[in-house]
């Protein structure tokens, strides 16, 4: 199943359990070299979509019934702005995006309808058919009509993908000649990702099939031609996956701990730059 061969002896990383879904226990094992961690076990692409049929699957869902929820759809709506500052410099000439694994396609919406020719990818049904207006999310990249992108981006998709190097090949031929590959994933060098450990809730297993650290994911987008052009942190992720982390651990007051504690990963990623969640900004080799 994993088509990024290990280049150095695999070192055990963490034994996260899976919280959401079945209870396994699973582990996280780190090529030294690649500096790319595998879930292991992982899950044969058959087995994979059990492991998301949870209703507290958020990036499925919309629903905004907890404090929790209410909190993560607010600040959801801040990084819609963030991520469309980040986008508009690569609008400059055309404004076309593509939003590989788009969820129930909200930011696909909301590019429409502040004038990108957005679309979107998104393989599970039920996300994908959550706003039945929308006309431009498919299921598979060969339905996708338009040649090429000005931009194309996978927001927490990459640790999804079986075979991601081969997923980036794909994209790469979708992307015009001056376009931006977007790719966000966890960074488990981060400071929340230390101090949990088999806890963090980043690691995800075993949806997550991968986990990265900033060279191992420039290190495999290089072997597929791009090069980095900056990278850019998701403050609010530390956040979210600290007060997550607090659930696993099964500590009173999640909500207050993991702010503390996301707040304290943040502090400390300002000297480190390994912040929670990393945002690389690609572009093709020539």
């Amino acid at each position: 199943m994993f088509h990024v061969e290990p280049n150095g002896e695999e070192q055990l990383l963490a034994s996260p359990k899976d919280n959401l879904v079945s209870g396994e226990v699973f582990q996280v094992v780190l090529d030294p070299v690649t500096q790319i961690a595998k879930t292991d076990p992982s899950p044969s692409e058959k087995e994979l979509p059990a492991y998301y049929k949870h209703e507290a699957y958020i990036s499925h869902g919309n629903s905004k019934q907890s404090l929790v929820e209410v909190i993560y759809g607010y600040v959801q709506e801040l990084m819609f702005r963030q991520k469309t500052k980040w986008l508009a410099p690569f609008f400059a000439h055309e404004s076309s995006y593509l939003d590989y694994g788009c969820g129930t396609a909200s930011f696909v919406n909301y590019l429409d309808r502040n004038g990108v020719d957005a679309h979107g990818i998104e393989p599970n049904e039920k996300a994908r058919n959550f706003y039945k207006e929308t006309k431009t999310v498919v299921a598979t990249l060969s339905e996708i009509e338009k040649e090429k992108f000005s931009v194309v981006a996978l927001w927490h998709v990459l640790e999804h993908i079986p075979t991601p190097n081969k997923l980036l090949s794909q994209l790469s031929k979708k992307l015009s000649s001056s376009g931006t590959l977007i790719i966000a994933v966890p960074n488990f060098n981060s400071k929340d990702a230390r101090r949990y450990k088999s806890d963090w809730a980043a690691y995800d297993v075993p949806r997550h099939l991968w986990h990265f650290s900033r060279d191992g994911m420039i290190g495999m987008a290089a072997k597929e031609g791009f090069i980095c052009t900056k990278v850019r942190p998701l403050f609010f992720d530390a956040f979210y996956v600290s007060y997550l982390s607090e659930k696993h651990c099964g500590k009173k007051r999640p909500l207050l701990w993991g702010f503390f504690n996301g707040l304290y990963s943040n502090l400390h990623a300002l000297k480190t730059g390994e912040y929670s969640s990393l945002v690389y900004f690609f572009q093709k080799e020539h």
